[in-house]
């Protein structure tokens, strides 16, 4: 289990003892005393046997077992629709502001998985079984979608798709204002929502051979594993990483635009629950003294989540980069006297501790800067942009790529200081480089490398699961560069680096390097606008 869906179980125990303290409550006042979810109402469409398209190799069998893991676990009524053509499709989403009119107990999930596609103007569409390879007029737009769900008189509304639905529709979900969670869940509970959780591939993706694709796969995975109540929210994040794993697409999650979404989430219940929910509130209330006036009266607390562990992973959404946890320490910076390579500037070797953080798990992609910067400044440009790293980047642009990547996130994104570097680099380890002792086997360097850069987590991962940190391509630091820094005895809690200085420091070396310069204590530096085809950087998360 992450530590994200730890933290995520701490706010569903309490959700569950607030919906006991609620109904108990209610009952010694003599309301009605079970919570009550509402009522589950779910059309599930699966198009696989296109007319003029191609045949998809999933999506009939996505579509049945997604419904029945709706209707068996979840005691939604499902409507399944295979192979339906634009007619019947159009037919049965119109009938839903028929059919769902209780505002207060309906809730409405749409799965759909089959082709679809954004045009240049942004327009989503998903295609029927009838639709032409060209033509739109047999087209659904997904606008034509939301205004049909715009009218369904629901509480909560999600829609699935295996597919896309069209990027200008999406805005951020918001549902993570800094707020209590007393106050967040009673906003889930009370407030309605039209949300999606969005493939973001215009068909689904799949293995040779699989049975489901793999979208529908981390789908339905999450569904039958989770035994608590589970946000739309809670749902999207759990299926982050193995989708976005399995097919280097990030899938999203976000409020529909231009609806009456009112910050609630859709709420998946497992029907056992429900039923131990209602056994449990509907036992008679039990009559109790009243305590005296000068005793305190007990007060529920939500439990703490556990803290971040060694090794465990949060996903930056907006631009893919893995974060792996490394917890605080101490170690022994720099190099010994008489390390073959060794400089002066590396010694004498003093003992450093730094704090917990996050660290990236691999050096920042050429895709992943495209998705922040809108540009690609790398020499070696390649066709997987998503699988080598960025370079010829200067500290100016490293430092400007995380100063945007803070400006879409409550977390804080920085380079890592040349401390935290290095004791990410040695991971509780002695070894020469970031690992172990054998270059060969952790890193791309000048006898192995030929010069160029290569695909990242191409070589042994070291004791925190982190990679490239020798070798590849050269990272930035935040700090300044002195070389009696280390001599003159430095600040051993948390170090930032001298306050002087005009060059920033760079560390692990490259494919272009010398093995020695690949070192773990190996420091060297640049000015601060300089860039080089080798010379690239990965971010540090505070924790």
């Amino acid at each position: 289990m992450t530590w994200q869906q730890k933290r995520e179980q701490s706010v569903i125990i309490f959700t569950l003892l607030l919906f006991i303290v609620l109904a108990v409550s209610a009952a010694a006042s003599g309301q009605p005393a079970t919570p009550d979810f509402g009522k589950y109402h779910a059309v599930v469409i699966g198009n696989q046997s296109y007319q003029h398209m191609d045949e998809l190799k999933t999506a009939r069998a996505d579509a049945q077992e997604v419904a029945r893991m709706l209707e068996e676990k979840y005691g939604f009524k499902v409507e399944l629709l295979l192979d339906a053509d634009r007619d019947r499709t159009l037919w049965t989403l119109s009938q839903l502001p028929k059919r769902m009119t209780n505002r207060d107990r309906d809730n409405l999930l749409i799965y759909y998985t089959g082709h679809s596609q954004i045009s240049h103007s942004g327009a989503g569409y998903w295609k029927p079984v009838d639709a032409d390879l060209v033509n739109d007029s047999e087209w659904i737009p997904t606008a034509l979608i939301t205004n049909i769900l715009s009218t369904v008189r629901a509480k909560h509304v999600l829609v699935v798709t295996d597919s896309s639905y069209s990027g200008s529709l999406q805005l951020p979900d918001d549902s993570r204002l800094r707020e209590s969670r007393e106050v967040r869940l009673q906003r889930l509970l009370e407030t309605s929502s039209l949300t999606s959780l969005v493939s973001g591939s215009e068909r689904p993706t799949y293995e040779e051979g699989a049975r489901h694709s793999l979208f529908a796969r981390s789908f339905l995975i999450t569904l039958r594993d989770n035994q608590e109540v589970l946000s739309g929210r809670s749902l999207f994040e759990r299926m982050l990483q193995p989708v976005y794993r399995s097919t280097g697409q990030l899938p999203r999650y976000g409020y529909i635009n231009k609806t009456s979404h009112e910050q609630g989430d859709f709420l998946i219940v497992p029907k056992q629950l429900q039923e131990n929910i209602h056994q449990e509130t509907a036992r008679p209330a039990v009559k109790m003294k009243a305590l005296p006036a000068q005793e305190p009266q007990p007060v529920l607390a939500a439990p703490a989540p556990e803290p971040p562990k060694k090794g465990d992973m949060l996903l930056n959404e907006a631009t893919g980069i893995e974060f792996v946890y490394v917890p605080g320490g101490c170690f022994k910076m720099g190099s010994p006297f008489g390390e073959k390579g060794r400089f002066a500037w590396e010694g004498p070797v003093h003992e450093v501790c730094v704090n917990g953080f996050w660290m990236s798990k691999y050096e920042v992609t050429q895709n992943q800067w495209e998705k922040i910067m809108h540009n690609n400044p790398s020499g070696f440009k390649k066709s997987g942009r998503g699988q080598y790293p960025v370079e010829n980047v200067s500290w100016n642009d490293a430092k400007a790529f995380v100063e945007k990547m803070n400006k879409r996130s409550q977390r804080v994104y920085r380079l890592p200081t040349e401390a935290e570097w290095e004791y990410a680099c040695r991971a509780d380890g002695s070894g020469k480089y970031c690992g172990g002792d054998n270059p060969d086997v952790l890193a791309w360097h000048e006898e192995n490398g030929g010069k160029k850069t290569h695909q990242i987590g191409g070589k042994q991962a070291n004791g925190f699961g982190l990679y490239d940190m020798s070798g590849n391509v050269w990272e930035w630091c935040a700090d300044k560069f002195d070389k009696d820094y280390y001599a003159a005895g430095g600040v051993r809690n948390n170090p930032r680096g001298p306050s002087g200085g005009g060059e920033r420091v760079v560390r692990g070396g490259s494919a272009g390097s010398r093995v020695h310069n690949c070192r773990a204590a190996f420091r060297f530096r640049n000015k601060p606008d300089y860039r080089e085809d080798l010379l690239g950087f990965r971010v540090l998360m505070q924790e």
